[in-house]
């Protein structure tokens, strides 16, 4: 083959990939919002789906519980979303059913009673049966933790005053879903949080400003309400394991004690034994590895050379096999691009 016809070759594969990359995205844009009963923030979580329709093409179909529909303003709601159905208490089809069907699973307002069946695993009522059973199947669940964060601002100015025994537990809840997979957010920056959940794997782009990483322990910092807890592995906020944080620093990928991994052709390589590679052993230890491979295409055969769980890292710009996807789905495997990129479109897709 000339270098011409490879080079036409590649445009092609590309172009075809970029194509895959783009279904997958328009189905991952087919959400499931589920509202319970409360209303503490319900207004910039409502805005942000509305942005998420008129902006980005989200289509809804919408679940809100007794409670959500008895305080909620649902004319206002129905508005906003234009869904194409909209259920109260019981869904048109069984919390499995729809869960199976849909990739991303958007919760704007979730109580405190929902946050504590969820954590204890108790799919006792519609609402967090599709919340759990997403999480279980490893879809994009995105919560806005407005309504069962103890450290909301709103709840000390509604006359909320909690022992500190009693908010442990409620952050224990509300990080038990983190723990679960589900991207925490506020209701502000539900939308935000949502485009990123479903880009997590998709090409990267130059035009954004990369953010600073994030490891901060609660949903609500001092003085300031905004979304920085994030689940392991979200782009650009850092990734916790063991010990272990995967950077977005251009130039290092694990800090360990202060010490850094350059991210280098010599230390990529399999056999490198460097000073940083007790980091590396530490990381796959935990689970998380770099890729091996040759070329742009990570496929079915490169995935099943890891473990169950793991966490794989693929170099910028790496294109996902569907074959690999589902496989990564099926067996739990996080896959997940190398720091230094910003959130947005490209031409590779999450697993």
């Amino acid at each position: 083959m000339t270098e011409q016809e490879r080079y036409v070759h590649g445009i092609v594969a590309q172009m075809l990939a970029e194509r895959v990359v783009q279904k997958l995205l328009e189905r991952q844009k087919q959400a499931l919002v589920v509202y319970t009963g409360s209303n503490m923030g319900i207004g910039p979580g409502l805005e942000c789906l509305r942005k998420l329709r008129l902006t980005e093409g989200f289509s809804y179909r919408v679940l809100l519980t007794r409670s959500a529909s008895g305080i909620l303003d649902v004319p206002a709601i129905r508005s906003a979303l234009e869904p194409e159905e909209l259920w109260v208490e019981t869904p048109g089809d069984s919390p499995e059913a729809l869960t199976a069907r849909y990739d991303t699973i958007l919760v704007p307002a979730l109580t405190v009673n929902t946050a504590a069946h969820v954590a204890a695993c108790m799919a006792d009522t519609p609402a967090a049966a599709i919340i759990l059973d997403g999480l279980m199947r490893s879809k994009n669940v995105v919560v806005a933790v407005d309504g069962c964060c103890p450290d909301n601002p709103q709840r000390v100015q509604r006359g909320f005053r909690m022992t500190e025994p009693l908010k442990k537990k409620l952050r224990e809840n509300r990080d038990a879903l983190k723990d679960y997979g589900a991207f925490l957010t506020t209701a502000d920056r539900l939308g935000e949080t949502a485009l990123k959940a479903i880009l997590s794997f998709a090409p990267q782009s130059n035009s954004r400003e990369q953010e600073p990483s994030m490891h901060t322990t609660g949903a609500y910092p001092t003085g300031q309400a905004e979304a920085s807890v994030y689940p392991t592995g979200t782009p650009g906020k850092g990734h916790v394991e063991a010990g272990l944080y995967l950077t977005g620093m251009p130039g290092a990928r694990y800090v360990e004690t202060g010490k850094y991994l350059a991210d280098t052709p010599e230390t990529r390589q399999p056999g490198y034994d460097g000073p940083a590679a007790e980091v590396r052993k530490a990381a796959q230890s935990a689970g998380v590895f770099h890729a091996a491979m040759e070329g742009r295409v990570f496929s079915g055969k490169h995935i099943r050379s890891y473990p169950d769980h793991a966490t794989v890292i693929v170099p910028q710009r790496t294109i996902i096999t569907l074959l690999a996807s589902d496989e990564a789905r099926r067996r739990g495997i996080r896959i997940e691009t190398a720091p230094g990129a910003a959130p947005g479109m490209g031409s590779y897709t999450r697993s």
